[in-house]
């Protein structure tokens, strides 16, 4: 029995089966040297049968023997060396919405400014926003 279980946290994907875990994080691809580290240590565990690592892609994948390793002790090994962590760069969509509530917040003063002073008086105190 496979099981797939997907998570998207911040700016980190989980991937998970049975036999294999794919990581991809801001801090793996921010932080090669220690990621490299790290991966040749678990290169060194007998259960853990391939690791690959994708720099630039800021990915890693392990495969491994389940019947001596579990994925949920593996993970517990990568979080505890910061691999879940992710900047808080916001994303596309964050960006999107934040941009669109400043223009919807500036339009709506603009017009209840228009009603209260005037529309030319109104343009050159919103000039000054």
């Amino acid at each position: 029995m496979i099981i797939i279980w997907c998570a998207i946290i911040m700016n980190t994907y989980i991937h998970k089966t049975n036999q294999r875990v794919r990581v991809r994080s801001d801090y793996i691809k921010n932080n090669p040297k220690t990621v490299i580290e790290l991966i040749e240590q678990l290169k060194e565990i007998d259960s853990i049968q391939k690791v690959t690592y994708k720099k630039h892609a800021g990915s890693v994948a392990i495969h491994f023997d389940d019947k001596e390793l579990d994925c949920e002790s593996l993970i517990e090994i990568l979080e505890s060396h910061h691999w879940m962590q992710s900047t808080e760069k916001p994303s596309l969509i964050e960006n999107a919405a934040i941009t669109g509530t400043k223009t919807l917040a500036k339009s709506i003063a603009g017009i209840a400014l228009s009603r209260l002073v005037g529309p030319s008086l109104s343009r050159a105190i919103l000039n000054f926003a």
